[in-house]
């Protein structure tokens, strides 16, 4: 009888994004990174957005990962910030350009506010770049905190 493991594992959804340098590189060195700490389950399409805030950079590439690992969620984002930081994420300016940037966007179905550490990401339900690739993975979780599946928030976000 064969067991899968992700029935023990955490079940995170994690967000990308890329707007410097070769986005499929960075995707692909961040990948590589990730599947140093966990297992990679599903990748959603690549979403092509404007940037959000800070407007004079280039447009982002941003998908999404369901990623399970044993981490908790604070060793994880320490784990993340190391990636991002071995990939040279290029954080000069606040919603600036990234050439990695790693959001984890929902950890099982938990609510947390901790420090820097806020899970559901408190924006998310609102940025198509977000709902959209995640959608692709997973269109009937449900937000932890709006109590809607990801296909309903993607009904309902405005252009």
């Amino acid at each position: 009888m064969v067991v899968s493991l992700y029935v023990y594992l955490n079940k995170v959804f994690l967000a990308l994004g890329s707007n410097v340098g070769n986005w499929k590189l960075n995707f692909n060195e961040c990948l590589r990174e990730l599947q140093k700490i966990g297992e990679i389950g599903s990748i959603g399409n690549i979403y092509i957005s404007k940037p959000y805030g800070y407007k004079e950079q280039n447009n982002f590439y941003n998908t999404a990962i369901k990623f399970h690992t044993s981490s908790s969620p604070i060793k994880l984002l320490n784990e993340f910030k190391l990636i991002e930081k071995k990939l040279h994420k290029n954080k000069l300016i606040k919603n600036g350009p990234r050439r990695i940037d790693i959001d984890i966007i929902f950890f099982n179905s938990l609510k947390i506010n901790h420090g820097n550490l806020v899970i559901p990401h408190p924006r998310a339900a609102n940025r198509d770049f977000v709902i959209f690739p995640l959608c692709d993975i997973d269109p009937y979780f449900k937000h932890p905190v709006e109590k809607k599946s990801l296909k309903k928030l993607k009904g309902e976000i405005k252009d």
